[in-house]
């Protein structure tokens, strides 16, 4: 593998320093704020350094995110249910409902990304 990364880096010291917790804790918060690695925005504020072009994922709001999880659950449920009952009433009415909660996941998704849906 002659081109991969770690055979061509083009950053190859390393640097280290001692935080405190609560430093610690707030250059990483800063950090995923900005949807940067750490190192990345050391290097922007110390060396000011333009932020790599491309940024890991904006970070999500962990409570929101937690929502989403449990309405993905009880959404996962609900369908599992519907396919299981022999009316197609029933069914109907089900998946509607899941359609519904889709749309308000989709939604808060776009908002925990600060997006407009």
């Amino acid at each position: 593998m002659a081109n991969s990364g770690s055979e061509t880096r083009k950053r190859r010291k390393t640097l280290s320093a001692r935080f405190n917790d609560a430093e610690a804790a707030l250059v990483k918060e800063q950090a995923c704020r900005a949807g940067l690695p750490v190192s990345a925005l050391i290097r922007h504020a110390v060396l000011n350094q333009p932020p790599p072009r491309k940024s890991r994922t904006p970070p999500l709001d962990r409570k929101t995110a937690a929502q989403l999880l449990g309405q993905i659950g009880e959404l996962a449920t609900a369908l599992r249910d519907a396919s299981q009952v022999s009316d197609g009433a029933c069914n109907a009415a089900v998946i509607e409902a899941a359609h519904r909660d889709l749309a308000d996941m989709r939604t808060a998704l776009f908002e925990a990304l600060g997006r407009e849906p």
